[in-house]
């Protein structure tokens, strides 16, 4: 019955959204972890059971999205962006593209940024800046900015690559202009509702969070040359925090770890800082250096923080920034938590793991492996689970696996 339910709102174009969806980057709650529960704790021989693999039109970087049974991905055809959208369970279906701007081009020319979809809208931001809102019912733009230009915008080296951050209907860019570094526009309209006045760098591939520090609410970034943290209703600038390596790339998206702390990290040597917030002040309370993260991800799941970089996934005490352990055969890997274990995909070759960090907290078991032996290019892209779903991309290649318990 269910699957009926889905298939006849995928006819309709309807946006179902259903418990395990995935609506935007890192998760639902922008936080990596997986709550859905009956998920294998050990996979078969070779890697769970392929339901289906397909090769996208374009290529990408970005990792999809799964809402009411629906995958949707951004890739490029050459110059063009686009958003394509096809049946979660059997990578066909009612399956549809739709142009949203021109992409980024130059060095690592593929898509880079994840949709976001918010009820019956989906949110995406161009490498070159373009901001679009588009009608899953209706199948097309409803308004677009390009928020470069509208305010003042610079580009970065490798292109924008931020995911769009949607609450209480503001939709929040980048551009990095002048009194501009920040912006939040109408979610419905895009109009302008607030720029970060006094608050001019640029954008450093970093997606915001939205998180509570001190019982109130912020908006935690990372742009050009700082850590920041911004009042969500007006944009001003709360706190700054001195944090840039040599190529201004900060691509994690900040993640709170206690009442008045987050945790950030950056590659190209600079590494991990905790930061303790209060008032208009933030500090570093804890560094490692060894620890830089250049875009894998982190999170924060039953206490401990987990983090790849320096060519290992670490587990971290939040309370001091210890090193607790390394999870063994994972390098340079993305990854999200189910109640499962962790799900990494690596870098190199492209090998998948699941891992269990349950059974012994103080010693992590590579329980099953596989390779990604499929698509093109980098393995760049972050596993997704939704509804009893593992989904994995590269380049143009995405494959669906069935992990859930039978």
């Amino acid at each position: 019955m269910k699957q009926t339910c889905v298939l006849a709102a995928l006819a309709m174009g309807a946006c179902v959204v259903q418990a395990g969806d995935w609506t935007q980057w890192r998760g639902s709650n922008r936080d990596l972890i997986v709550t859905e529960t009956g998920l294998l704790k050990a996979w078969p021989e070779g890697g769970p059971k392929r339901l289906w693999q397909v090769d996208l039109p374009g290529d990408g970087y970005s990792s999809p999205v799964v809402v009411g049974g629906v995958l949707y991905i951004t890739g490029n055809e050459g110059n063009m962006g686009y958003l394509y959208a096809m049946d979660a369970k059997t990578g066909a279906g009612d399956r549809w593209k739709l142009a949203y701007g021109q992409e980024w081009v130059a060095n690592y020319p593929f898509a880079r940024t994840s949709p976001t979809v918010v009820g019956d809208l989906i949110y995406v931001t161009s490498g070159l800046g373009r901001l679009v809102c588009i009608s899953i019912k209706d199948r097309k733009i409803v308004w677009e900015v390009n928020a470069h230009e509208v305010y003042g915008g610079r580009n970065i080296t490798w292109g924008i690559a931020e995911s769009p951050l949607v609450y209480d209907d503001k939709v929040i860019t980048q551009p990095g202009g002048e009194n501009a570094g920040v912006v939040a526009l109408n979610a419905k309209t895009g109009a302008l509702v607030w720029r970060s006045a006094g608050l001019s760098e640029r954008s450093a591939y970093c997606s915001p969070a939205l998180i509570t520090l001190n019982g109130k609410r912020q908006l935690v970034t990372q742009l050009e040359d700082h850590a920041v943290g911004l009042d969500p209703e007006t944009g001003a600038v709360l706190w700054k925090h001195p944090h840039r390596n040599r190529h201004a790339v900060h691509p994690n998206t900040p993640v709170l770890c206690g009442e008045n702390k987050v945790f950030i990290s950056s590659g190209y040597g600079y590494g991990s800082e905790i930061l303790e917030i209060s008032g208009n002040t933030a500090k570093a309370v804890w560094t490692e250096k060894s620890s830089d993260n250049h875009f894998q991800g982190i999170a924060i799941y039953e206490g401990r923080i987990y983090s790849s970089g320096g060519g290992k996934m670490s587990c971290f005490d939040p309370k001091d920034g210890r090193r607790i352990y390394d999870v063994p055969d994972a390098r340079k890997t993305t990854f999200c938590i189910t109640p499962s274990g962790m799900i990494t995909y690596d870098e190199h070759g492209g090998k998948v793991l699941l891992v269990d960090i349950k059974s012994n907290p103080n010693t992590p078991k590579v329980v099953s492996s596989f390779a990604v032996n499929y698509g093109n290019d980098q393995h760049w892209s972050s596993p997704v689970v939704a509804d009893g779903i593992l989904f994995l991309r590269r380049g143009k290649g995405v494959a669906a696996f069935d992990i859930a318990e039978k």
